[in-house]
């Protein structure tokens, strides 16, 4: 008796740990949603009959439908949305037992009907717009217990645009769709917040011990009436590698400079800094070397694309800067807001010989680069600012301004400009062995690029190569679950900074090319392809911007990242620029 009394005790101890351990966890139940393009097409057309017979009064039975490959599809949620013109009108769930036989189409049916009768997007869908309503699906599956509440972890696991999200207190779901913080340009932080909120519970309720996680994986595909079913992944469409071409890649660049037209102030005439598609709103920010280097970036779309459409807003932008302009001796400089950086003049000169029939042109060119040269000191660094013990942007300003230099060296070929990069090289070399960082790398190689076939120095060809191989070896996703991250850079969170890259890594590929370095010629060019692809992807575009609300402001630009709608002006003229390099490499040919 006693030895099975001290049986049970042992067990009673152990309890804890076994109840934990058969929790869900992050294993999840269903390993595929095994829904291919036939089934997917079944439910569209059950779908739209099952609309009309709710408005017209024809009955619909699934038994005329119930021909799917997969005869159970194992989900955990179903939402079904209607948009009308990209814009949601009703959003629901079914909540068929998930033993039942038929409850898919019962789903369907359920949703479907609470959707049309949703009157939180702007009132219930009448009889005159249901032809014209765009139905979306939406499976949730695959459902985990996140057992780890540490904020740290639940920003690791929980992926934007992936996941769908549940908290459950008191036995009530809450539920997020993958497409909320996507839609609605959410970072992590202020998702949970409104997740809490939307529960009426208090903004940090996830971290609270009463309050459980589940987490989702997602699948969402949508379509017109008769017209093609259109898969999203990110609440965006996945560009598949072998789909793009070298026209592909012109069609994006001719569509990033029409979001420049889209995108100008209309009491400045100028550039708008920052635009919200989730809002359609501007910010009040401004930044003037961005606005500077995309200014340059305009007149290389002028000069690639041999078209005038731009020379309204290059010709106010010039005027604009050009109005800061303050001389001293022999060279000028900008001074802008009480501030006179080494990049105002790098990204002038760059700008002004593009546009050779600007007034002053040559007079402007000498004084600017002057200036640059004027804060060239001894060891060959240069100082980042005019009259100011200040030197930040030392692995930014530097770079851009020695581009500038071999820039204007190659159009009237004044050995000094070269001497002074060439002095430059040596000891910025010498500073990135200590002081390795990927900001450094772009505007480096692109200056070395141009030293190199001038001196084809070899000094120079292997410190391109050396710098190149460390970022792409250490920084740009090779493999990843999330197939749209792969190509970007960083590896931690690939944003628009991957055409930064690229604008160097073209550069270090046409180098590889003239030296007949295979091994960096194929390494290069694998890079550029995975890279072009995630800039695509990030891209905005008639086919996913269907539910933002100004589409006319966001088609072309190019986004923050790939849950970050945010659209910079230097998003655009990195990622043109990086573009237009790619196409002229033929990388896509």
């Amino acid at each position: 008796m006693n030895r099975v009394l001290g049986f049970i005790i042992v067990i009673l101890s152990f309890l804890p740990i076994i109840i934990f351990f058969m929790m869900p966890t992050s294993t999840p139940i269903y390993v595929d949603l095994n829904i291919n393009n036939h089934d997917k097409e079944i439910l569209m057309d059950y779908s739209y009959s099952y609309l009309d017979s709710y408005f017209n009064g024809n009955n619909t039975t699934f038994e005329n439908y119930d021909n799917l490959d997969n005869k159970k599809i194992s989900y955990n949620i179903l939402f079904v949305t209607l948009l009308k013109d990209g814009k949601v009108r009703g959003c629901q769930s079914g909540s068929t037992p998930i033993n039942d036989n038929n409850r898919i189409f019962l789903d369907i049916d359920e949703a479907i009907a609470e959707s049309i009768n949703d009157d939180r997007f702007g009132g219930i869908i009448t009889e005159d717009e249901y032809e014209s309503i765009e139905i979306m699906f939406t499976f949730l599956y695959n459902i985990s217990y996140l057992n780890n509440k540490s904020y740290g972890f639940l920003q690791n696991t929980i992926e934007l645009g992936i996941h769908s999200i549940e908290l459950n207190y008191n036995n009530t779901p809450i539920v997020f769709k993958e497409s909320v913080p996507i839609s609605n340009n959410y970072d992590f932080a202020y998702l949970m917040k409104r997740l809490c909120l939307k529960g009426n519970l208090d903004e940090a309720c996830y971290l609270e011990d009463d309050v459980d996680i589940f987490i989702y994986d997602t699948f969402s595909f949508k379509a017109k009436r008769e017209k093609p079913i259109i898969d999203l992944y990110r609440y965006s469409i996945l560009i598949d590698l072998d789909t793009i071409t070298n026209d592909m890649i012109l069609d994006s660049i001719i569509s990033g400079q029409q979001w420049y037209l889209n995108s100008i102030d209309n009491t400045t005439n100028l550039s708008e800094y920052i635009y919200y598609p989730s809002d359609d709103t501007y910010s009040f920010d401004n930044n003037h070397v961005r606005q500077l280097a995309s200014l340059w970036a305009l007149t290389e779309l002028q000069k690639f694309y041999h078209k005038d459409s731009l020379d309204v807003l290059i010709n106010t932008t010039f005027h604009y800067y050009l109005d800061f302009i303050k001389n001293e001796g022999d060279y000028s400089y900008l001074l802008i807001d009480d501030s006179a950086k080494l990049a105002n003049n790098a990204f002038i000169i760059l700008s002004l010989l593009n546009v050779p029939s600007f007034n002053e042109q040559e007079t402007l060119l000498e004084k600017f680069a002057e200036g640059i040269m004027s804060l060239q000191n001894e060891n060959g660094s240069y100082n980042t600012y005019f009259f100011s013990e200040k030197n930040t942007g030392i692995d930014f300003y530097p770079g851009e301004a020695m581009l500038s230099l071999m820039k204007l060296y190659r159009y009237n070929k004044n050995e000094t400009l070269l001497q002074s990069v060439q002095k430059g090289f040596y000891h910025y070399r010498d500073y990135w062995i200590n002081n390795k960082n990927t900001a450094f790398i772009p505007w480096h190689t692109q200056t070395y690029a141009l030293l190199f076939e001038e001196t084809k120095d070899m000094q120079v060809a292997e410190f391109i190569f050396e710098m190149n191989d460390w970022v792409i070896d250490n920084y740009q996703v090779k493999e990843s679950s999330y197939l749209d991250e792969i190509g970007g850079f960083p590896r931690y969170y690939p944003t628009f900074s991957t055409s930064v890259y690229l604008e160097g890594i073209n550069d270090a590929y046409n180098v590889a090319i003239q030296v007949n370095d295979t091994f960096h010629i194929q390494k290069y060019k694998e890079s550029i392809i995975q890279g072009s692809r995630f800039i695509l992807q990030i891209q905005i575009t008639e086919e996913n911007s269907f539910y933002m609300e100004n589409k006319n402001r966001s088609i072309g630009g190019y986004k923050k990242s790939l849950t970050s709608n945010e659209i910079r002006v230097d998003n655009v003229q990195h990622s043109v620029l990086a573009l237009m390099k790619t196409y002229e490499n033929n990388i896509f040919d």
